[in-house]
């Protein structure tokens, strides 16, 4: 489990936190300056835009982003991106539970951030955030491209 350090603990302002966290090159090159900065809102927003962009990298077919993307490649039912075979309950159910919480990220988070100013106005919130998209963009890099076998045996084309 991540432990953030306390306020009063050496070495924990945000930006050194960020810096020990962030660690993803794809984030960490468009949202750390933003992030030093100050301007946090940006700084999640283009951590967001990162993993979008990772993501549909990943299948250079779909010209879709956000939301509609996210459905896409992690479909429960034929995805394009995905972790197991989903022949058990559990690898179906990672696959539908991840494929929410991608879409649910492009919907919730990166689009109030790149549609509003200062949705997110404070160091502690931008640092949860970008950590979320650091998980998500880690994820999709173990994700495997390819068709799965549906229940009925056959291969559901991706």
């Amino acid at each position: 489990m991540l432990a953030l350090p306390s306020p009063t603990a050496e070495g924990s302002e945000p930006a050194s936190v960020f810096a020990r966290l962030v660690t993803e090159p794809e984030i960490r090159s468009v949202s750390s300056d933003l992030f030093v900065s100050g301007h946090y809102n940006l700084s999640v927003a283009e951590a967001y835009k990162a993993v979008d962009k990772f993501v549909a990298g990943r299948v250079p077919d779909v010209v879709q982003n956000g939301t509609t993307l996210m459905d896409q490649i992690f479909s429960p039912t034929a995805p394009y991106l995905r972790w197991s075979e989903m022949q058990t309950t559990s690898e179906q159910d990672e696959q539908k539970g991840y494929h929410r919480l991608y879409s649910g990220a492009m919907l919730g988070i990166r689009n109030p951030t790149t549609h509003e100013f200062g949705w997110v106005d404070e160091p502690e919130l931008a640092l949860e955030l970008i950590i979320f998209a650091q998980h998500l963009l880690r994820k999709a890099k173990a994700a495997h491209l390819g068709a799965v076998k549906a229940k009925s045996g056959k291969r559901v084309p991706t």
